[in-house]
């Protein structure tokens, strides 16, 4: 059998707050910096984040069920990695789930026979 696998993939800003004293002295902005990259490659996903500020990441894989497959919070070190292979998977949508303090991002893999 051959398996047809959509991937559907979003994600959320993260930004640090700077200010620019050239352009206005004071004034605070947004600025998007080490967001982190939730890419699907086939029938993988893989997780690559910067977590430079030190705060718990959490990793969760969910099924179209809503039934929790994996759960891992990382507290240690600047970067997370993680890689996902649905290869072997059961038909069915797979949801990646990356939460970063305020930030939440996501990547699903669908799997079909």
């Amino acid at each position: 059998m051959s398996a047809a696998l959509l991937i559907f993939a979003g994600t959320a800003k993260a930004g640090a707050v700077t200010t620019d004293p050239a352009e206005n002295p004071g004034v605070v902005k947004n600025v998007e910096s080490n967001a982190p990259a939730v890419q699907a490659r086939g029938k993988k996903v893989f997780v690559n984040l910067l977590n430079l500020d030190g705060e718990a990441v959490t990793v969760k894989v969910l099924d179209d069920e809503n039934r929790l497959l994996y759960l891992k919070n990382f507290k240690e070190g600047p970067v997370v990695e993680k890689a996902f292979n649905f290869e072997d998977a059961y038909e069915g949508t797979y949801s990646v789930i990356v939460k970063d303090g305020e930030a939440t991002y996501t990547a699903s893999v669908e799997v079909s026979r």
